[in-house]
């Protein structure tokens, strides 16, 4: 009688795709402060100055700015009204609107704050100071709700973390469905394997064997589209490379390798060692 080779490709998605929602996780909250970090360190912050004033009362506001010890000197960038003017006439491609309304434009120095001062009280006082100054109108922030970005991460991880558990779930019942196949198709082989002496071990040694085998392919898998998915993500958001960490990506790569080794090669020894308790009579 020929033993039936079953097909594991199901098997090898699902535990691929499990790993590969794992993996994301892990990397997500790995680097899941920095990209807070990246979020707020990019928010933009507009000093408005009153009209008419001197360069000697720019230059003093600029310096001013860039004395402040939560400001990224680097990003400290004085803008006139004209070049203001000129990039909205870029974005809207209509003068007109410019041109009939020409004191919405004022001068302005634009910089951002290191990110763990942007919700500090230090930067609130600073802005409440600064309306006493009678060469400042305004300090706006750009609209973005930078409070809740690292809770929102947090929950998308959890969120993703209950998924990965759901897939590892449905990736076993997948297993278990394909061993049982193949053990049902070649039920009377191994029964025969048994009654001539052979050892549980040695009956299950080869569907074990080839569940670490799938275990790798998966894990192969998962591997290769999560560094595909991290450099497609780098491509539309450069500024993700500064949460390049590879030690970090080669611990959570050979994570996925370690878990998928135990997913398919435990769940595959669980299984075969169920039927194989099965008596003679079930086998018909």
């Amino acid at each position: 009688m020929s033993r039936t080779r079953p097909n594991y490709l199901y098997a090898i998605a699902s535990v691929a795709l499990v790993l590969f929602v794992l993996g994301f996780f892990a990397i997500m909250a790995m680097q899941g402060q920095k990209l807070v970090t990246i979020f707020k360190e990019k928010v933009d912050l507009w000093l408005e100055l009153k009209p008419g004033l001197a360069e000697s009362d720019i230059a003093r506001i600029v310096a001013r700015v860039r004395q402040q010890p939560f400001v990224k000197k680097e990003s400290v960038t004085f803008i006139t009204r004209e070049q203001a003017a000129a990039t909205m006439r870029k974005d809207l491609g209509e003068e007109s609107m410019i041109e009939d309304m020409p004191d919405l434009m004022r001068d302005v120095v634009r910089f951002n704050v290191k990110a763990e001062y942007l919700d500090d009280q230090r930067l609130t006082d600073w802005r409440e100071a600064l309306k006493k100054d009678t060469l400042v109108s305004a300090l706006y922030f750009e609209a973005a709700n930078t409070s809740n970005v690292g809770d929102n991460i947090r929950s998308l991880g959890m969120i993703t973390l209950a998924l990965g558990f759901f897939l590892i779930f449905a990736a076993i019942a997948l297993i278990h469905n394909t061993i049982r196949l193949a053990l049902y198709s070649n039920r009377f082989i191994i029964k025969n394997q048994e009654l001539v002496g052979a050892s549980w071990e040695f009956i299950s040694r080869p569907y074990i064997r080839k569940g670490i085998v799938n275990g790798l392919w998966s894990a192969a898998i998962a591997i290769v589209s999560l560094a595909v998915s991290l450099w497609w993500l780098q491509q539309i958001m450069p500024d993700l490379e500064q949460l390049q960490n590879m030690n970090a990506i080669v611990l959570v790569f050979a994570g996925i390798a370690l878990l998928g080794v135990l997913i398919s090669g435990l769940s595959t020894w669980w299984v075969v060692r169920k039927f194989l308790r099965m008596r003679l009579d079930d086998l018909y």
